[in-house]
């Protein structure tokens, strides 16, 4: 006796019978039905479905996490340096070796030298316009004690986030 399916209970059988998961009943239904169904004859003779390109889309999200460890490090940088002339200039205790993390993120080992670069011209430019504004600005001496305050602290920021990659990276076979 032939019992005939649906062609809605063939496109659920089909990706099953491709996978040989179902079982040889369903396998001769999904025959039986695609001998008289052009459509899902269709569906069932096309290949499968395309493989998701792993490796790219790792990169896609390494690259977007670095865009937003870049965002994050400046954002943190010019915070940073906004608080160093007031009363909450201690908490660049946190903040310093933070950003010098999300510089490691970003840089590498590279931040090493980027990043005190980065906070000695962003802390000249922050100090510049502060004085043209009016604002409360550093002296020159003062200027370069908490500039390389910072660069200590980023940098001891850096060559943690660094020590930690390379403690915990994935063993590489020989």
């Amino acid at each position: 006796m032939v019992n005939e399916i649906s062609c809605g209970v063939c496109r659920d059988l089909i990706p099953l019978v491709k996978d040989a998961v179902a079982g040889e009943e369903s396998r001769l239904a999904v025959e039986r039905h695609t001998a008289g169904c052009p459509a899902c004859r269709a569906l069932y003779g096309a290949g499968a479905p395309p493989v998701p390109d792993v490796e790219r889309a790792w990169t896609r999200l390494a690259r977007r996490m670095r865009l937003g460890a870049a965002i994050l490090m400046t954002f943190g940088v010019f915070f940073g340096l906004s608080l160093t002339a007031g009363t909450d200039m201690f908490y660049n205790v946190m903040i310093m070796p933070l950003t010098g993390a999300l510089g490691y993120a970003v840089f590498r080992w590279r931040a090493l030298y980027v990043l005190p670069g980065l906070l000695a011209a962003a802390h000249l430019a922050v100090n510049l316009l502060s004085r043209l504004n009016g604002g409360e600005a550093l002296d020159l001496w003062s200027l370069l004690f908490w500039t390389g305050i910072y660069c200590l602290l980023a940098v001891a920021g850096v060559l943690s986030a660094g020590l930690l990659h390379f403690a915990f990276r994935k063993e590489e076979g020989p």
